[in-house]
Parts: structure tokens; C-alpha cells; sequence
């Protein structure tokens, strides 16, 4: 995908989780760049920056080096409750999260 003059709204977002995960594991552009199997580092600062818009598939890759979620790159925990909630399940063990379904949430 061609790189905009214009960020893009929607992969503005997700590039700014993208770098919130990237910066909390303390991983460079490069390093995730090289790592993640994307083109080069400027192919991550334009996903960053929301003026590349990525595919699922750049999207998996990524998360998959992250070693989180796909669904993860696409929350704005800052947002709403439910995405902070959401984001809180990154750090939980899966017993936890077994038994908060078991349990119906509350």
C-alpha cells in the first residue's frame, strides 16, 4: 500500500497502539521492523504515524512478534472502560480469565 501524504484515521489509531506496545516492551522501530518480517524500519514509522495503511496480514505479523493479540492492535484502552478492560486481560493469567467467563464478568 502506497505511502499517504495524509494520515489516515482509522490506521492513525492502530499505529499509535502499535508504538504503545512496541515502546512498553522497549523495542526500536528497527528491531520490530526486522523482527516483525516488515519491508524496513520507514515501512513501520508510516504504519506508526497512520500514513501506511497496513494489511492483516503486516497486522499479524506484528502482533504475532508482539506476542499479543491481533484483536489488541485494534484497542484504544484511553478510549472506553470496555477497551481498558479489554487491555487489562493482556496481563492476566488464562485461570483468570477462564473463570471471569465461568463467572459471568461480576
Amino acid at each position: 500500500m502506497p505511502r499517504r501524504n495524509q494520515a489516515d484515521p482509522i490506521a492513525s489509531k492502530i499505529g499509535r497502539r502499535i508504538r504503545v506496545l512496541r515502546d512498553s516492551q522497549g523495542l526500536t522501530q528497527e528491531k520490530l521492523a526486522y523482527e516483525g518480517g516488515l519491508k524496513s524500519k520507514g515501512h513501520l514509522s508510516g504504519i506508526e504515524k497512520g500514513l501506511v495503511v497496513p494489511t492483516l496480514q503486516t497486522l499479524a505479523l506484528l502482533a504475532d512478534r508482539l506476542g499479543v493479540e491481533l484483536l489488541d492492535l485494534f484497542t484504544s484502552p484511553e478510549e472506553s472502560p470496555r477497551e481498558q478492560l479489554i487491555d487489562l486481560t493482556r496481563s492476566m493469567k488464562a485461570g483468570t480469565i477462564r473463570r471471569l467467563i465461568r463467572d459471568g464478568g461480576g
